[in-house]
């Protein structure tokens, strides 16, 4: 086995804990003593370790002949061995070993892997929780956790926010500190899974038999973070014994608590922020849209007529800004078991077993104008055609204005605990603790009564934008309101939160025999399964028709003026408000599993030539669901007086902040609501009906479905290594053929509270996937690599349920043709040409530069696009006569039978596009310096992309039911793909001796698109576009960026004793704020917020 540079390490150094568990000295791959013997003896086997197939294929970093102390050297030797991973593999590959894990600065997983080139990383409060390889997110990567595919999900931040539904990957539920390893392999071979239009991400444990006796490690540290001045700990330990020479067992651990405080300005993406939208002012004539209108008298006049008039419909407003705290909290616990038997010297059998627990519980508190969102009117009121008062009609009329209960079999309106009558002196209310909004602000009896002429008491506060007056405003050359003066606006003061479980478990056996000494098989089989299962809570309080609000960004920066006008962290500002204080509860559940089975066969036929062949088999099933609280009462909920509360029952002051730089005006305080004593209070996490209301949650059949994948995949390929004018070639060339057979579940007509109609749906699809790489080694050291390949990523997952997320339950007497948004099992994957072309020069002691250039071309992209078709096109024989028999409207099922055309929105292939880049890499010792300096060296990589996409940026849909076939229109515009920094930068500079290290960090990424579009929607932005009504749902087709963005972080650790290491950490030194903004034309701050830096101090002891 080639000796990967190892050396003797002086004093303990490099005997980290935190060190890698999977490391403490594990090395990167499988690889062990014995089994260097067998590769002595066995010309395949050799070639096999230097060809890098597979995690299990690499050769170990602990040098088998250093004696009875088998030693992990310090990062510069890590370094060197990921260097002649490298430069051995016949595919283009980056990896990190363990110590590089060990000693990097880093919260988890994701940020240990954006070290490698071409890898950047998305940060979650504050860490890295996704990366992009390439350009390519998680959807388009294959992440394989010691051999077999795995899929890991975790959850959002606030109520309504679900899981990851994705097939990425999020690698921050993970340690680092679990892994011997991540190889990162760019280019792809016949041999490897299909499945990746990016990239493969091997993760791998650690291996007893690495060690030439048994090793211990335990390691303590505590983190302190500067935003919420809290101190969090974390733990780490490793035991690997060797029961004989041929067997030995390996278990480690991580544990980690931490709580931190993170404050943010944000501004809500939506269609909210267009002036027109959802706010005409019913029964005005002609329409009229936006804030209270100038002159006249009432609820909905009053603004400046200047003011007023800068403001078009088109105009966009801050719709929803807020300033928020966030309380974050999680527990990461992870574990890992290896038992590894070579009962011969052609024989290894390796069982692994991982498990990791992450629990996150996230609390925003934040006020925001709520009133800005709102539209109240009501065509009676405003044309002032209400009918009598006391008359079943006027009566009617008027609780029509209000927010009201119907009782049904998944809303509860009192008659459960307080039987079916209407409580005695009331209209229309049941329960006495809680009563009907109408009641509540219209009857003598009721504590929050309001007296006025017609009984509409309360009314007028209710009804939002079009009630909200302007005093000022500017709208710039983007036509955006970048300054507004605002009074009688309606505040809102929430908490949002989350809380989160992730269990991760999985199993796998890795088995390698020789027959002899031309012939080895491989074989695979591994099990995984992840459930993310959460519980979301949003209650409120509110501040009603509040004056002197100031929104003003002008100035730049990256936060605006927002200066509410009021004393937000007065209690009294604030109450609980019959029809609009919100308490929402949310439940979101998704399971993935995976099954993999894998035998693969190399035989080598000459000295010069080997041939591999096998075949992979894969089932993976995802499933989603989402619980809800019936959003019609939602707002129906008991006020202070109903619950003889003081608003200081419900909630507290909260500071804002820290970490940020605020403009003059802004709150540096405010009362919001806290949720332990809204659940003592009305106990809203029941799930049932008590005295105060109904908190029962209900499935919402729009977010149910799943999917179930198998995939069975043969491959052959020819290894060869041959001379080409005097310097070795050497590469691969093969086939592999992949059989995809989709089962996609969802629900027909679901809504909330309503399952809908289950329907499922088959689909198959063939790839044909030709590869080849070519090494060839021009002169000693200096490397030309070429591949090319066919390659393939299944669909995403969201988009293969064949249920329906809107569905028209009647047909409109207004002539427009019924419509329903559906997804698609029929997609066909994302297909792509990737073409690589790298340039390596390797040099004395660590010394590497190297030029890489790449080009994805993807041949399609499905997109939700608008479309005409009969009922009976869209959806299986089968399936379409369920639909029929369930519709309630007979006129609709007539239209349906007869042929009639639906307008259909629906994800199908779409143009694609290309992704095409350069990576330069650059590895050295300062060998070339005098002492002390040649112990320091470096390690730099930057990358640029250059991408574009075509992308959706308008549906145009006015099907009638006279047919309209040809009136779907999408309009498609070339952007840059998401997530994809054009620019990006990572170094490492360190310094080490035989005592101690320091090592500093950093990584930069350029702005970068996030989002796009911002909102998506069934018609085109005005105030006529919707078949000559305004388009309440519109594309806002427009970008979210993140801005520019450079953390720093460094590591010192100096050896205490022979067997102790003490470590000092720092993440975030320059205390880089999160910045994203939106909007091409003009960006504007969308979010702007701070974690902190973070500190770690701890001891790490090995034995």
């Amino acid at each position: 086995m080639a000796n990967l540079g190892t050396a003797k390490a002086r004093h303990g150094m490099g005997l980290r804990m935190g060190v890698s568990l999977g490391a403490v000295g594990v090395a990167l791959w499988l690889g062990a003593p014995a089994h260097a013997q067998a590769q002595a003896g066995n010309p395949v086997a050799a070639a096999d370790a230097q060809r890098d197939a597979s995690i299990q294929e690499e050769p170990s970093p602990i040098d088998p002949q250093t004696g009875d102390e088998i030693v992990v050297t310090g990062f510069r030797a890590s370094l060197r061995n990921a260097l002649n991973l490298k430069r051995a593999s016949n595919q283009i590959v980056d990896a990190i070993t363990a110590e590089d894990i060990a000693d990097f600065p880093d919260a988890n997983l994701a940020e240990s892997i954006q070290r490698l080139p071409g890898v950047s990383i998305d940060r979650d409060n504050g860490e890295g929780r996704s990366i992009t390889v390439r350009g390519l997110g998680g959807d388009f990567q294959s992440v394989r956790l010691n051999g077999a595919d795995a899929q890991n999900v975790a959850g959002g931040n606030q109520s309504d926010a679900g899981a990851n539904r994705s097939r990425g990957f999020d690698f921050n539920t993970f340690a680092s500190e679990l892994f011997g390893g991540v190889k990162i392999t760019k280019s792809t071979a016949a041999e490897n899974d299909e499945g990746s239009l990016g990239a493969i991400i091997d993760l791998t444990t650690g291996r007893p038999l690495a060690y030439k006796g048994n090793r211990f490690a335990l390691g303590g540290e505590a983190e302190y973070r500067e935003n919420g001045k809290t101190w969090n700990p974390r733990f780490t330990g490793l035991a690997s014994v060797k029961l004989t020479d041929n067997f030995g067992v390996l278990v480690s651990g991580a544990y980690q608590k931490q709580e931190q405080q993170i404050d943010s300005y944000r501004r809500g993406i939506g269609v909210f922020d267009y002036l027109y939208r959802n706010s005409q002012i019913n029964g005005v004539t002609p329409p009229v849209y936006g804030f209270a209108r100038p002159g006249g008298t009432g609820a909905t006049f009053g603004s400046d007529p200047a003011a007023y008039a800068k403001l078009s419909p088109t105009t966009i407003i801050p719709g929803l800004p807020s300033i928020n705290r966030q309380r974050l909290s999680y527990e990461r616990l992870g574990l890992t078991a290896t038992a590894q038997w070579q009962p011969t010297e052609r024989t290894e059998i390796i069982l692994d077993g991982v498990y990791s627990k992450y629990d996150q519980d996230s609390e925003l508190a934040g006020i925001t104008p709520i009133g800005l969102n709102r539209n109240g009117t009501n065509t009676r009121v405003t044309q002032n055609t209400l009918r009598a008062v006391g008359t079943t009609n006027g009566n009617a009329d008027r609780v029509a204005l209000y927010p009201n209960c119907v009782q049904s079999a998944i809303v509860d309106c009192g008659q459960q605990l307080n039987g079916s009558s209407v409580l005695p002196g009331y209209f229309n209310s049941y329960n006495p603790n809680n009563l009907s909004a109408y009641d509540y602000y219209n009857n003598p009896r009721s504590p929050g009564y309001v007296a006025t002429s017609n009984q509409t008491g309360f009314y007028t506060q209710l009804i939002g934008r079009p009630n909200t007056v302007v005093r000022a405003a500017n709208v710039n050359a983007a036509g955006q309101a970048d300054y507004l003066q605002l009074d009688r606006v309606d505040w809102r003061s929430s908490i949002d939160s989350q809380s989160g479980s992730t269990e991760f478990k999985q199993a796998t056996l890795n088995l390698r025999q020789d027959f002899g000494d031309r012939l080895t098989m491989e074989g695979t089989i591994g099990w995984s399964k992840s459930v993310f299962d959460a519980t979301g809570y949003l209650a409120e309080v509110n501040a009603i028709d509040r004056n002197g609000y100031v929104f003003d960004e002008r100035d730049g920066g990256k936060m605006p003026v927002f200066n509410p006008g009021f004393n937000v962290a007065d209690p009294n500002s604030w109450t609980l408000v019959k029809g609009l204080s919100t308490i929402r509860v949310f439940k979101n559940q998704v399971t993935n599993e995976y099954r993999v089975g894998r035998l693969n066969f190399a035989f080598e036929a000459v000295p010069e030539m080997t041939l591999r062949f096998g075949g992979t088999y894969k089932k993976f099933s995802f499933f989603a669901d989402q619980q809800r609280r019936a959003q019609s009462i939602e707002a129906l909920n008991p006020t202070l007086a109903e619950a003889r509360l003081n608003v200081t029952d419900l909630g507290s002051v909260y500071g804002f902040g820290q970490g940020l730089s605020l403009p003059a005006g802004t709150p540096t305080s405010f009362f919001a609501p806290d949720l332990n004593k809204f659940v003592n209070a009305f106990g809203i996490d029941c799930n049932c009906v008590n005295k105060w209301g109904d908190f029962r949650v209900v499935p919402d059949g729009r977010q149910g479905g799943g999917v179930e994948e198998r995939d069975a995949s043969g491959f052959f390929q020819v290894d060869y290594d041959l001379t080409l004018l005097g310097g070795p070639l050497r590469g691969n060339v093969g086939l592999r053929v992949a059989n995809t057979k989709v089962k996609g579940a969802g629900n027909v007509g679901g809504a909330d509270g309503i399952t809908g109609i289950p329907v499922v749906a088959n689909h198959e699809y063939w790839d044909w996937l030709p590869s080849t790489n070519i090494n060839w080694e021009a002169q000693p050291g200096l490397l030309i690599r070429f591949a090319a390949a066919k390659v393939m990523s299944r669909p995403q997952l969201g988009n293969l349920t064949p249920g329906t997320t809107a569905f028209s339950s009647t047909l409109a007497v207004n002539g427009s043709a019924p419509s329903l948004t559906v997804g698609n099992p029929y997609l066909s994957p994302f297909r792509a040409t990737n073409l690589d072309l790298s340039i390596e020069k390797y040099f004395r002691n660590n010394g590497l530069i190297a030029v890489a250039l790449f080009k994805k071309n993807l041949d399609s992209f499905p997109q939700q696009l608008a479309g005409e078709a009969p009922l009976s096109t869209v959806f299986e024989p089968a399936i379409y006569n369920q639909i029929l028999a369930s519709m309630t409207d007979p006129l609709l099922r007539a239209y349906t039978q007869a042929g009639g055309t639906w307008a259909v929105r629906q994800f199908k292939d779409a143009p694609g596009g290309t992704i095409k880049g350069i990576e330069v890499n650059l590895q050295t010792d300062f060998w070339f310096l005098p002492a002390p300096f040649d112990k320091m060296g470096v390690t730099a990589n930057y990358t640029h992309i250059d991408s574009s996409l075509s992308y959706l940026t308008g549906t145009a849909l006015s099907t009638t039911q006279g047919g309209g076939v040809g009136t779907a229109q999408n309009t498609f515009a070339e952007g840059p793909f998401l997530n994809t920094s054009p620019d990006a930068f990572n170094a490492t500079l360190y310094y080490e001796n035989s005592v101690w290290s320091l090592r500093f960090s950093g990584a930069y990424r350029k702005r970068f698109v996030n989002r796009f579009p911002l909102a998506t929607g069934t018609c085109s932005v005005g105030t006529t576009t919707n078949a000559g009504a305004a388009c309440n749902s519109p594309v806002l087709a427009d970008f979210g960026f993140n801005e520019d963005q450079f953390n720093l972080d460094a590591a010192f650790a100096v050896n205490l004793t022979k067997f102790a290491r003490f470590t000092l950490e720092g993440r975030n030194l320059t205390n880089q704020v999160q910045y994203r903004t939106m909007y091409a034309a003009n960006p504007v701050s969308q979010i702007y917020g701070s974690t902190g830096r973070i500190i770690t101090a701890g001891v790490r002891l090995s034995f």
